[in-house]
């Protein structure tokens, strides 16, 4: 998927107290994900993520509403994910395309994970995400630094 110049673009950064590694694996293994992320109250299913430049994204969902797909771009193990993000609705909503870029930076006491969304229309269309990123984040920090996911809805 390539990106226009005229669309839009959403940047967050959160700490965390874990190592990088850490926090790369509850992004990425299929098992530690799924006890922390769940988009418009859908738990994951099933989830593939071939961790190398052209591998697949798959994240399915029990309700079955809608599903993500998405090839990596680039992998580096524990420092960045570069890939297509997808989302393939079964209802009227249309589907969405996006470009993600996932840093994980180790620092002194902890880490810093850099999320980047590339491909949204504009800055109202943004909104919704902000949002879902926000929670989204919370519940990883809460899975990773309380031993305990909470759910995340929007």
């Amino acid at each position: 998927m390539e990106i226009k110049e005229n669309e839009y673009s959403i940047e967050f950064s959160q700490d965390f107290t874990v190592p990088a590694e850490t926090l790369f694996e509850a992004w990425t293994v299929p098992e530690k994900l799924k006890q922390w992320w769940y988009p418009m109250e859908n738990s994951l299913s099933d989830v593939k993520n071939e961790l190398e430049d052209g591998g697949e994204v798959l994240y399915e969902f029990e309700k079955k509403e809608f599903r993500v797909t998405g090839k990596y771009q680039q992998v580096r193990i524990n420092e960045k994910l570069v890939y297509s993000w997808e989302w393939d609705f079964s209802n009227d909503l249309p589907d969405e395309r996006y470009i993600l870029t996932i840093g994980f930076e180790d620092k002194e006491s902890g880490s810093i994970l850099h999320v980047k969304q590339e491909g949204l229309p504009g800055e109202a269309a943004a909104l919704p995400h902000q949002d879902a990123w926000k929670a989204a984040l919370g519940s990883l920090k809460g899975f990773l630094e309380n031993s305990s996911a909470q759910k995340y809805t929007v």
